[in-house]
């Protein structure tokens, strides 16, 4: 009997912590906010029951218009004046714009500096300059409250160089949470968790089978592991251009991918082509990861550029083959990395 942890090769990806020399600014991200709750690398494979209340709340929810959902979701980014509606849209479409529409690769970045740069000023005006350590995450939302999330992914890619590390890791940090929001697991501040309803966002064709039952008798993968892969997956595809352009969606995508296959691999079952991605750096990216994995070396949870994705062990002697292939979406899809 194969026995593969739900979690194992998803935690490359759903891991927020920071350990390459690229990251560790930010000093294990996933602690700095005091006060954060977040389910997003626990697969329990227990099966969700909810409250009555809950279940009339998610009946309501579904019933509700995209900016109703958009503002439910939104409650879990809570900025110094409300919260940001941007982000709540962003967990129901990745690809939805506003700061960033119409704009070049460059044309974004540029924005976003813009946009954050107007926040320090503004909180810096109030008396009270941005805290990097702000309960609850409090100035990270206010300081990126004009992003949509294709503003993140350039931010997050340090596009154009404009980015310190701090504000990459934060915008990352961001991006993560609305993709565990949008697949039904809580993220975000812990005083507000009692507001989430732990299912994925309704009307997005997402899967909600949360039973604790095995797929096959050979192995202990639980339809509810293979479930939340995938609905990232889902998420992931839904993305913007730019943001499917970067290196980080190319490693997280590859990330899920893996984790999927190996999964339907375990439990003996075929695997849906409606979950592997038709770029081909998202398969090379996947095949190296798994060939890593059978020799038991480790991926590093945070890649955010081309420097931290051959730093990985596993890139090491394909560098060249890999920036080939990085070249071919960019080009697909109409944006340059640089």
């Amino acid at each position: 009997m194969t026995t593969v942890s739900a979690a194992q090769s998803a935690a490359i990806y759903l891991s927020a912590s920071k350990n390459d020399s690229s990251t560790q600014e930010l000093d294990n991200t996933t602690t700095k906010i005091s006060g954060y709750s977040s389910s997003s690398t626990s697969h329990s494979g227990d099966t969700i029951t909810l409250s009555a209340a809950a279940t009339a709340a998610l009946a309501a929810t579904s019933s509700t218009t995209t900016d109703s959902q958009a503002a439910y979701y939104a409650q879990f980014f809570p900025t110094r004046s409300g919260t940001s509606a941007s982000f709540g849209e962003n967990v129901l479409d990745p690809a939805a714009t506003t700061i960033s529409t119409g704009l070049s690769a460059s044309g974004i970045a540029q924005a976003a500096r813009a946009s954050m740069d107007a926040e320090y000023a503004s909180m810096d005006a109030s008396g009270k300059p941005f805290n990097y350590d702000s309960a609850n995450g409090t100035d990270w939302y206010t300081l990126m409250s004009g992003l949509d999330r294709t503003a993140l992914a350039a931010v997050s890619s340090n596009q154009g160089g404009l980015f310190s590390t701090k504000e990459q890791g934060m915008a990352q940090y961001i991006m993560l949470q609305q993709e565990q929001l949008a697949t039904g697991n809580y993220s975000g501040p812990m005083d507000l968790e009692s507001k989430f309803i732990p299912a994925p966002a309704s009307g997005q064709g997402y899967s909600i089978d949360s039973s604790d039952a095995t797929v096959s008798n050979r192995s202990n993968v639980t339809y509810s592991s293979i479930a939340s892969s995938k609905n990232l997956s889902m998420y992931l595809d839904k993305a913007g251009s730019y943001e499917k352009s970067t290196i980080g969606w190319a490693f997280n995508r590859a990330s899920v991918q893996t984790a999927y296959e190996e999964e339907m691999g375990a439990a003996n079952k075929p695997v849906d082509s409606k979950y592997v991605s038709n770029l081909s750096i998202v398969g090379m990216l996947s095949e190296l990861m798994k060939n890593a994995q059978k020799a038991h070396v480790r991926s590093n949870p945070s890649v955010l550029n081309v420097t931290d994705l051959f730093n990985e062990t596993w890139a090491k002697g394909h560098e060249a083959t890999i920036q080939a292939a990085l070249t071919t979406p960019r080009k697909e899809l109409g944006f340059s990395q640089s």
